[in-house]
């Protein structure tokens, strides 16, 4: 996440979700792998769905709150202020690329405080989940989300969702990258699950649930794909 992308269809898509979750009665967090904001691109820019017909009647709280948002400050503060997921619990410190100066293992062990509370938290990286590509010393590795994060987190009894940005690979040949969600041992009890997001750019959300939630969040995940949301969301198949 970065501050310029506050209020986009993205986060139409994404707290809309977060907002669906409530009603399973689990305390929500938010870490929002806040980077240092870019300019090389134009990122942010789809924010059309504020006027769009197609989205009426998914959530138009939201909807209004948002069109504030990218009328003012564009920020993640600004999202939290709003309380536009009731009771969410943040963590917005900044996740910097590695230096001598920034420890991302301190950054990470405090995520884990601040968010010890809740039942559900939501990690909301740029990219998602570490690719082979990026080691976890490069500087783009701010950008995505470390596996044993994910399963600190699990650790910890929280239920797990990742956003995932969906890149221009076949998808069976994408979902691979999620394959060993099922084999790692810390997750092995874990309930895998996920929706895409199908506006602006394609969006994964992966879900590693506790066994105990997973039940209350699947029935919301159902109930949101028969509202209409589901114009915009599709269940993804990450069976084995």
């Amino acid at each position: 996440m970065q501050n310029r992308y506050a209020g986009d269809v993205g986060d139409f898509g994404k707290l809309g979700l977060l907002r669906q979750l409530t009603r399973s009665q689990l305390d929500i967090g938010v870490n929002w792998y806040l980077a240092p904001d870019e300019s090389h691109n134009a990122d942010g820019k789809h924010i059309e769905y504020i006027t769009d017909k197609r989205y009426n009647g998914c959530d138009d709280s939201l909807r209004n709150s948002l069109k504030e948002i990218v009328n003012g400050q564009r920020s993640v503060s600004a999202l939290e202020t709003m309380d536009l997921v009731p009771n969410a619990v943040y963590y917005h410190e900044v996740l910097y690329s590695p230096s001598q100066t920034f420890s991302r293992r301190d950054w990470h062990i405090k995520a884990l405080a601040i968010l010890s509370s809740v039942d559900i938290v939501f990690l909301d990286p740029d990219n998602g989940l570490l690719v082979k590509s990026v080691s976890t010393g490069s500087t783009k590795s701010n950008k995505y989300v470390i596996s044993n994060e994910i399963a600190d987190y699990f650790t910890a009894g929280k239920s797990v969702i990742i956003y995932n940005h969906r890149c221009r690979e076949q998808e069976s040949v994408y979902l691979q990258r999620f394959a060993w969600m099922h084999e790692n041992s810390i997750l092995k009890d874990a309930v895998i699950a996920g929706v895409t997001f199908k506006r602006g750019t394609v969006r994964d959300y992966i879900f590693t649930l506790q066994p105990s939630h997973a039940a209350r969040i699947m029935g919301c995940l159902d109930n949101m794909l028969q509202s209409p949301w589901g114009n915009h969301f599709t269940k993804l198949d990450l069976s084995r």
